[in-house]
This record gives C-alpha cells, sequence and structure tokens, in this order.
C-alpha cells in the first residue's frame, strides 16, 4: 500500500537534465575536465554537484584546482539559471498533474540531487512547490544519491515509514537510492531505457500520464 510519494525533480518533473549537462560542461571545459552527454548520462547522471564535479576532476587527473568543490558548485549555478532562463523550461507530461493527485492521497516529498536554487525557482514556476511537506536535496545530506540517505530523510519528514512510500525516479541510481532506503520504486523512461531501470524498479512506466491509475 502506498501512503506517500516521493518525486526526483531533474527527468521525472521537468526535462532538466541537458540543461545541468551544459552546465556542468560550461565550469569543466576551462579547467581541461569536461566531458561528452553519453558518459554524463552513463556515470554521472544521478550524482549531485559535488560528486559529478570530484569524478571529473579526479578522472582529468586535476589534483589542484584553482577552485574549492563549492566554487564549483556556485559556479554550476549561476550557469544553470542562465541556460534555464533561455531554454523557458516547461513540467513533463503528467507531471503536475500527477503531483496534485498524489498530494490529495497523502504526504508529498521531493528528492533530488541537485541544489535547492536550481529546483525551487522552477517548482514555484510550475504552481506546485506548496504541495510539497518535505523538500529534500543535495545540501541536505551527507551522501547523495545513489546512496539512500535522501530517501530515508524524506521518509522521515513525512512521518511515514520507508515501505509506505512510493519512489518515482528515472535513473537506476536513483532508483536505488529509493530501494535501498526500502521505498516501493516506480521508474519513467525519460532517460534511461526500460531494460536499464527495471533492476531496480518494482514497475517502470514510460511517463507520469496516467498515474492516478497506478495508485488505485
Amino acid at each position: 500500500m502506498v501512503k506517500a510519494c516521493i518525486f526526483d525533480f531533474d527527468g521525472i518533473l521537468a526535462d532538466t537534465e541537458e540543461l545541468h549537462y551544459l552546465s556542468f560542461r560550461h565550469v569543466l571545459k576551462p579547467l581541461g575536465a569536461e566531458f561528452d552527454w553519453d558518459q554524463y548520462v552513463r556515470e554521472y547522471m544521478a550524482f549531485d554537484s559535488s560528486q559529478v564535479f570530484s569524478a571529473a576532476l579526479k578522472v582529468a587527473g586535476i589534483t589542484e584546482s584553482p577552485f574549492s568543490i563549492r566554487d564549483l558548485i556556485d559556479q554550476k549555478i549561476i550557469a544553470f539559471a542562465d541556460v534555464q532562463r533561455n531554454a523557458r523550461v516547461t513540467p513533463l507530461p503528467g507531471a503536475v498533474e500527477a503531483v496534485r493527485f498524489a498530494h490529495q492521497r497523502g504526504p508529498l516529498a521531493l528528492c533530488t540531487g541537485a541544489e535547492r536554487k536550481d529546483v525551487t525557482p522552477l517548482m514555484n514556476a510550475f504552481g506546485i512547490i506548496d504541495l510539497f511537506q518535505a523538500i529534500v536535496t543535495a545540501e541536505d545530506v551527507r551522501i547523495s544519491k545513489p546512496d539512500p540517505e535522501g530517501y530515508t530523510l524524506a521518509a522521515s519528514l513525512l512521518h511515514t515509514a520507508p515501505q509506505d512510500c512510493l519512489a518515482i525516479e528515472d535513473t537506476p541510481g536513483g532508483l536505488r537510492a529509493a530501494r535501498g532506503a526500502g521505498c516501493q520504486t516506480l521508474g519513467v523512461t525519460t532517460t534511461h531505457s526500460k531494460t536499464q531501470l527495471l533492476p531496480y524498479a518494482d514497475r517502470v512506466v514510460d511517463s507520469l500520464l496516467g498515474f492516478s491509475d497506478l495508485l488505485e
């Protein structure tokens, strides 16, 4: 039985993964540590910004950077805001309706590896931010996805046992985090194939259209 829902943001509520990728490249290219899109999807998509920058610098063999990881994150937040304004991001199909339906049924949380400044402007623009009882971002945990800490925290903030929470995710890493916390899992094929998600998801769908039928 599902008593509460916990949504990821990027790739679930909005198609922003390419914007994050472009923002990372903007910051990393001057350092000679950029990566291509396929590598981002394969290795970094479920990571928070700190994990991405740390891994990219290590892969590039950069042991001494003129910028701290926090400096790089701050640069990335500015870059993301710039590309976001130009892209005019809209919700993914069925996303807003799914959030509203889940809110009517029970407690609702967001669990994302993004920075709070990346997601709250879009949640405000979509008119859904007030529907969430809890918002867990990269700043709220010691270790982000695929570690389960974020989902464990989100469930506790909803005062709901993890096994009674449904986590909605689009990446294997995000689903692993949710499953590791003990949540039920729903995979959405926004960024990864059904084959890639099935090992970690109780169920996989192509979009959040018809989300209400899944909880009946």
